[in-house]
């Protein structure tokens, strides 16, 4: 069922069905209305939906959490909330968002650096078009590793400072 096609009533079925199969099919359909509508909807719907979507998360399995990731990783109009709940899932499934979504700014890559695994900071270090002030908590983590993955990150602008460090 296209999510383009479904209507309000449709939408209230499903999200009245308790089953993983139908909470999972909702946590579809509504990364669809993002991927596809996400140009027309008004402030207020998105932010219903991305209300729905956080509490759906832990309910749905990972695979579909995957597939949403790395579908919303490269749409321009991701919505930030969304982008910061899939960056602070598992590792998986919050690469594709640590590494190429746009709808993160930059304290919300501070914050997983100073809260997620090495992974996730990892993650952070290879991704495109890197601020200097995330650089600069990257290398504040002491990680030698994560410090090595930023040295070799061309898009990251790194400060003459840290550099010199």
């Amino acid at each position: 069922m296209a999510a383009e096609a479904m209507d309000v009533q449709q939408l209230l079925l499903l999200a009245r069905e308790k089953s993983e199969q139908g909470r999972s099919h909702l946590f579809e359909v509504m990364g669809d209305l993002f991927q596809e509508q996400a140009a027309v909807l008004s402030a207020q719907e998105r932010a219903i939906m991305v209300d729905i979507l956080e509490k759906l998360v832990r309910e749905v399995s990972r695979d579909i959490r995957l597939k949403l990731s790395q579908r919303l990783a490269d749409l321009p109009g991701t919505p930030r909330e969304l982008a910061v709940l899939l960056a602070n899932d598992e590792i998986d499934i919050a690469s594709p968002i640590l590494m190429r979504c746009r709808a993160l700014q930059d304290s919300d890559l501070i914050e997983i650096v100073h809260h997620r695994s090495r992974q996730h900071i990892l993650a952070v270090a290879m991704r495109r078009d890197l601020s200097m002030s995330v650089s600069d908590v990257l290398v504040e983590t002491g990680h030698n590793d994560v410090i090595m993955a930023l040295l070799s990150n061309q898009d990251a602008r790194i400060s003459e400072s840290t550099l010199a460090y």
